[in-house]
Parts: structure tokens; C-alpha cells; sequence
């Protein structure tokens, strides 16, 4: 019992990991602010076309009570570009409890973001609440990507308990204009087998994309998608696409060529490693 005892308090006391990240970019593309702090750093590399920020989750990773918070601002005719080192890893929450996650961009005049994490990996007992908020003003324009795997399917880990919940919105000159609720809790691997929510797919991507070509560039990108993924145009300078693949690799085969479109062939590097 005493041994137990010992073991709860070492797991109630284990410190929770912390990061703080704020950038604003001026209108010529400079770095007017940043802020970093605790598990959260950033760099970034030379570019021939706007910023581009990479970010480090020093942790290494997320686990229950870990919390991050990310805030972009972005004006002028700035264009700039955010994603990830590599996949986020959400491992197993010992005591059940979430990681958080709040990021919020916002975009104004006609400025441009590209918000282009790499893959969100969910281990078994993995628990995430995360939150992205885009404001964008009249004639600003954005790319967001949000994928996510469930399961280390290489290492066999195929049967997937947890909890990711995850709320997209985005605001046009003050306007709501989207929302998406995303929540897998439980058995979450029974859940994606069902045919009328995955059909046993173990990958999964949120597109939307915010520009004056939008009704043009989705035409494009349906050819590269498969049957069980779709993309509608919610207005027309603006698109939404799921996508839904078997598998990490499927997954890629379908993002990097829409990726390549949207950015026109700007995409980060990191995304190629």
C-alpha cells in the first residue's frame, strides 16, 4: 500500500511542461516582436519568399497538464509561414488528464499565414484538448493545415484508447465564418473503424484555405483525392477539405501535392525531411 502511496504522489508531483510563444510581423516582413518561453523556441531559416518560423517543443513532446499557447500576428503585405520541427507526440496521460494547446493568429490587412504543422501523432492513452482561433481581416489571406495520426501503426500499436479534442474557427473582418468540433474519446480506434466516420482509416487532415483564387485552386486539389475525402467552398474566397487516408504515408501522398499548389511550391523544407 505504502509503496502505491508512493508511486501516486511521485506521478502528482512530476513537473508539467510549459510554453509561451508570441510573434509579431510587420508589414515589410520583419520581426517587430517575439517572446518565447519555457518548452516553446523557435528559429528561423533564410527564406526567398516572407518568414518562416519553425517550432520546438523543447519537452519533447505532450502528456497530461502539459499547456502551450501560440499567438501570431501578422500586417501589412507580411507573408509568413509557421510549422513544426517534426510530429507533435501526444504520449500516455498517466492520470487521464489533457495537454492543452491554445494557438490564435491574427491576420490583418493583406498580410498572408501559412499555418503548417507537421503530423499530430496520438500513442495509445494519449489525451489533447487543443484550440486554434484564426481572425482574419477583409483582405488577408491564410492557409491552414492540421493532421493528425492515431497510433504508432509501424511499431504495431494499432488499437488506440484516449481523448483528442480539437475546436478550429475562423472570423472574416469580425465575422464567424467557420467552426469545426472534433472529439474522439474512448476507444477511439472502434470509433474510426465505423464506416460512416473513417471506415478504418488511421490518418486524418483539416485544409482550409482563405484567398481570391480559392474556387480556382479547389478544383485542382479534388484530383489528387481520394474516395473517401471531400472539399467544399464554404464562400468563394474560401475552401475546406478532410482528409481522410489509411495511413501516415497515404495521407502524405494525398497533403504534400496540395501543399505544393497552395504555397506554389513554397512549402518548408522541414516537410521534406
Amino acid at each position: 500500500m505504502l509503496a502505491q502511496m508512493n508511486k501516486s504522489a511521485s506521478f502528482a508531483s512530476q513537473p508539467r511542461a510549459q510554453g509561451q510563444l508570441c510573434i509579431d510581423v510587420g508589414g515589410d516582413g520583419q520581426i517587430e516582436m517575439l517572446y518565447q518561453q519555457g518548452a516553446s523556441k523557435v528559429l528561423f531559416p533564410k527564406r526567398l519568399v516572407g518568414n518562416e518560423a519553425i517550432f520546438i517543443n523543447t519537452s519533447g513532446g505532450l502528456t497530461s497538464g502539459d499547456h502551450f499557447t501560440t499567438e501570431i500576428k501578422a500586417k501589412g503585405k507580411a507573408q509568413f509561414t509557421f510549422t513544426t520541427q517534426g510530429f507533435e507526440r501526444i504520449y500516455r496521460s498517466i492520470d487521464g488528464d489533457c495537454a492543452t494547446v491554445s494557438n490564435t493568429l491574427h491576420i490583418t490587412e493583406q498580410a498572408s499565414c501559412h499555418w503548417l504543422p507537421q503530423e499530430t501523432l496520438l500513442y495509445d492513452g494519449g489525451a489533447l484538448d487543443r484550440h486554434l482561433n484564426v481572425k482574419l481581416a477583409k483582405d488577408a489571406s491564410a492557409l491552414i493545415v492540421e493532421p493528425l495520426l492515431i497510433g504508432r501503426l509501424a511499431m504495431g500499436e494499432t488499437h488506440v484508447h484516449g481523448s483528442f479534442r480539437e475546436s478550429v474557427s475562423v472570423s472574416i473582418s469580425g465575422e464567424h465564418v467557420f467552426r469545426d468540433n472534433t472529439k474522439l474519446t474512448g476507444d477511439i480506434t472502434a470509433m474510426l473503424d465505423r464506416p460512416a466516420i473513417a471506415a478504418g482509416a488511421r490518418a486524418i487532415a483539416l485544409i482550409l484555405y482563405r484567398g481570391q483564387d480559392a474556387d480556382l485552386a479547389l478544383g485542382r486539389i479534388r484530383s489528387v483525392l481520394n474516395k473517401y475525402s471531400g472539399a467544399s467552398l464554404l464562400r468563394n474566397d474560401l475552401f475546406v477539405a478532410r482528409l481522410i487516408a489509411e495511413d501516415g504515408l497515404a495521407l502524405r501522398k494525398m497533403l504534400l501535392p496540395i501543399l505544393d499548389d497552395l504555397t506554389r511550391s513554397n512549402m518548408p523544407k522541414t516537410w521534406r525531411l
